[in-house]
């Protein structure tokens, strides 16, 4: 497979407070209830943004945040705003594009392989269950440990700092990503 040929896409969901990096913290039990020893948080949580995003050899495509659940429907809408204009970005550089997207339901659902039919898109095979090989958790992990670094409020201002990470994408970051596809496919082999 020519891995920059591929158009990988995946889907992600981001916490407002349950941020992955950890706070630890050592107290006194005189210390129990000073300000100055807790931290204020919420008992649902402040809420959640999922992210659709496709990338490529040539960079990030389009994006799209959302709330709630990834229907079929939805990710119709997603692929007609995000994805083929992606395509033509990347059709630029690469005329023989393929599509990479897991097994989720809505991306196997009838509606949606009577979608890529009818755009004459081409979906790669990608095995059900298998290891994770999409090099896009990868660019998912690199978003996380930015948005760790920021103490986000509210679900307003998590959409605001994911489109500043996510317009600001290296291009290095991408290629390196596509780059690793032999290898993770060579590991995953061994």
């Amino acid at each position: 497979c020519k891995w920059q040929n591929v158009i990988f896409s995946d889907e992600m969901n981001v916490e407002v407070d349950m941020r992955k990096c950890c706070v630890m913290l050592r107290r006194s039990p005189q210390e129990r209830f000073d300000s100055n020893c807790t931290l204020k948080r919420t008992k649902q949580g402040s809420g959640s943004i999922g992210i659709w995003a496709c990338m490529n050899y040539a960079g990030l495509g389009c994006y799209r945040l959302f709330e709630g659940r990834l229907n079929a429907d939805r990710y119709i809408e997603i692929l007609d705003n995000c994805l083929l204009p992606s395509i033509d970005i990347f059709k630029e550089e690469n005329r023989n594009i393929i599509y990479q997207q897991d097994g989720a339901s809505c991306h196997t659902a009838k509606i949606s392989k009577r979608w890529f039919v009818e755009n004459q898109i081409s979906i790669m095979s990608w095995p059900a269950n298998s290891p994770d090989l999409n090099c896009i958790e990868n660019l998912w992990s690199w978003l996380d440990h930015h948005l760790g670094k920021i103490q986000i409020l509210n679900a307003e201002q998590l959409k605001t700092e994911i489109r500043k990470l996510l317009d600001n994408v290296p291009k290095e970051i991408t290629q390196n990503l596509v780059n690793s596809m032999p290898k993770r496919v060579n590991q995953c082999l061994h």
